[in-house]
């Protein structure tokens, strides 16, 4: 980077230098204990920046001494009486004595070297180290998915985000004795508050991490560094995932009691309203079948009344029918008689000899023509619309003529 960019970047996206030595102080329980076996505190901090790991491990009794290939960024480090040295990590370290530094630390430069160079850095390290010392690489998170995703590619040098697994298999596969992933800079009340968001989940987990690894040595000195290497450290995205999981399940579950008493009544309508169907099923059942049986009835009669409808037929098409009809028609004249009296029968008899009479003239035009004007020249005309009232049609020629 030339012009200042890369300094001018830094100062602005890393943060103030108090912020920044505020963060770092995450590390001094691991380091503090290597006071007791090694006093002379050596440290180099590779890529070491603007300084400020250097001036507080400074500040703590340690001796480091920085290196970085950035002028510009050094010259902080340089204005502070810092002991910086402008070169290639990795070189700086080939040249130094084994086991002559306690604490070898890497800010946030594995994810601008390539794999095969970070390789080197951690052979490298382990080398330098005396026995029980610390290195320790800090970079971003690509667990937090804002940082995999976004933030990440904000620093143009970055080469790929590490995953953590991949950064702690480095020193444990070239013998370091133990190492610890450690989870940096979420946000306070995030740890300790229950509720979480979506939100959180996708940026809420710890944006940097470290891996620290100790460097095998006597039992004794290993044991100091216990209580730093047991402790859980920052947030992970399944534990943040699981607590959402856990609030989303509990709101479920609180939206389903509130709705249990609307739910049973729900259910106690539905039953009321399923027996209902269900009388209202049955009754349907019993008027279909008191139809069913009406229509057989029906059917029944019908059939009994064209079987009487036939045989009364049969009757009146019989010669004993045709025989015996004088004799009825004589035995009810008789019963008629007796009920009515001799002088109300005959007015019907006559009645109905006129009946007879008009319907036979009126149903021959030329005879009726004949009777209309005898009745006219013997001036019976009235007498005889009278007689005859109840022909319609006598009544309807009749008028029509004396008109």
């Amino acid at each position: 980077m030339t012009d200042l960019f890369y300094k001018a970047f830094e100062d602005k996206y890393r943060g103030p230098r108090e912020l920044v030595k505020k963060r770092l102080e995450a590390y001094l329980p691991f380091i503090k204990p290597l006071l007791k076996f090694y006093p002379e505190g050596a440290l180099v901090d590779v890529g070491c920046g603007r300084g400020e790991w250097l001036e507080l491990t400074a500040e703590h009794g340690f001796q480091p001494r920085g290196v970085d290939l950035d002028e510009d960024m050094l010259e902080s480090a340089h204005e502070l009486g810092l002991v910086v040295t402008k070169m290639d990590g990795v070189a700086f370290l080939k040249q130094l004595p084994a086991k002559s530094h306690a604490i070898v630390t890497g800010f946030h430069i594995v994810e601008h070297i390539s794999f095969e160079r970070l390789q080197q850095l951690v052979q490298e390290a382990k080398r330098v180290l005396v026995p029980g010392g610390l290195l320790i690489l800090e970079t971003p998170n690509p667990e937090n998915l804002m940082v995999g995703t976004s933030s990440f590619y904000l620093d143009p040098t970055h080469q790929r985000p590490i995953p953590p697994e991949l950064l702690h298999f480095l020193p444990e596969h070239y013998g370091f004795a133990r190492q610890k992933i450690v989870r940096l800079q979420e946000p306070a009340d995030l740890t300790h508050r229950t509720s979480t968001s979506l939100l959180d989940v996708l940026g809420g987990v710890s944006p940097d991490y470290a891996v620290i690894a100790q460097k095998k040595a006597l039992s004794k000195v290993l044991m100091a560094f216990d209580e730093a290497f047991t402790q859980d450290y920052g947030l992970t995205l399944h534990a943040l995932a699981e607590r959402f999981q856990q609030n989303v399940t509990e709101k479920i579950d609180m939206a389903v009691e509130e709705a249990k008493p609307r739910l049973d009544e729900t259910m106690g309508q539905l039953e009321q309203a399923l027996h209902v169907a269900q009388e209202a099923q049955h009754q349907s059942k019993l008027a279909e079948d008191k139809a069913e049986q009406a229509e057989a009835k029906a059917a029944q009669a019908e059939a009994a009344t064209h079987q009487y409808t036939s045989q009364l037929a049969a009757i009146y098409n019989s010669r004993c029918w045709r025989i015996t009809a004088p004799l009825r028609w004589s035995v009810h004249q008789q019963r008629l008689l007796r009920q009515y009296g001799l002088k109300v029968r005959t007015k019907a008899f006559v009645k109905k000899a006129l009946r007879r009479l008009a319907f036979f003239v009126t149903t021959r035009p030329k005879l009726a023509s004949r009777v209309k004007r005898l009745a006219y020249c013997l001036g019976l005309t009235g007498r005889l619309r009278e007689l005859l009232k109840n022909n319609v049609n006598l009544g309807a020629v009749m008028n029509s003529s004396v008109a």
